[in-house]
């Protein structure tokens, strides 16, 4: 893999993307998202919290609207410039406008200026470098924004679930700016690298215009744990769902909730 390959999210992100993954179709879903963050975080009216790899804001949004305090960041300048519009003239909430900050920058390296009460990363935005050293990094500056007794919550697949309900093709259809739009992922597992390797293919009102190419570190729980503790993390939790049901084979999703030490 190329030094370009293995950097691939710096240059990985369509705007299409944000409108077929990004927009959360249920927002019966986003609403129990956020409240399982404000329950597991322990956040209230006034909590700052920190939104790593926020994409276009979503979460921070749904959190802003009790009075939590988001600060995000996304590498991907699109999707930091529809936050902050949607920050400025969103007029649903007056919290959403005061309460969401958002910055263009590396998650691997970005810390907010302020400590913060509760920090997460959601919806698989982990894993994305090739190396354990490099995504250590991401779970580092978690840790380093948190106030002593705060709390980091991780969204992730299932790994052992995805590879025993393995799918090669996935297909996304919707629209984007009025037009039609297809997404065709192509997936496939390296074990030799420990990868989950994925072609993306765009096709805009019936003719492909884009081919994107990602590779997202395949993590087991306990390796995740580990991690976790290397950064300096305490009394690790592992869920199977929003619904704080038990880690299992099965579940679809892995969800983890760390706190750093008084």
């Amino acid at each position: 893999m190329t030094n370009k390959e293995s950097e691939w999210w710096r240059t990985f992100h369509v705007i299409e993307m944000a409108d077929l993954f990004l927009e959360r179709s249920s927002q019966e879903e986003l609403a129990a998202t956020a409240e399982f963050l404000r329950q597991e975080l322990g956040l209230t009216a006034g909590s700052h919290v920190f939104d790593q790899c926020c994409g276009i804001g979503t979460l921070s949004f749904e959190l802003a609207k009790s009075g939590v305090r988001a600060t995000g960041v996304d590498l991907c300048k699109e999707y930091i410039e529809r936050a902050v519009e949607r920050a400025n003239e969103n007029s649903e909430s007056q919290n959403q406008k005061e309460n969401c900050r958002f910055h263009c920058a590396d998650g691997f390296e970005f810390v907010p200026d302020s400590v913060c009460d509760g920090a997460f990363n959601w919806f698989s935005s982990f894993g994305y470098a090739s190396t354990n050293q490099q995504n250590q990094l991401m779970l580092n500056r978690a840790f380093e924004s948190l106030n002593p007794g705060g709390r980091y919550a991780m969204d992730v697949p299932n790994f052992p679930a995805l590879i025993r309900g393995f799918q090669k093709f996935m297909v996304r259809k919707g629209e984007s700016d009025g037009r039609s739009v297809i997404c065709l992922r192509e997936c496939k597992v390296n074990l030799r690298e420990g990868l989950l390797e994925q072609t993306w293919n765009w096709i805009v009102e019936g003719r492909t215009v884009d081919q994107r190419k990602s590779a997202l570190r395949i993590y087991f729980p306990h390796e995740i744990v580990e991690m976790l503790t290397a950064a300096g993390f305490e009394s690790i939790k592992l869920f199977g769902g929003l619904d704080r049901s038990e880690l299992k084979m099965d579940s679809s999703r892995l969800i983890v909730v760390a706190r750093k030490p008084e």
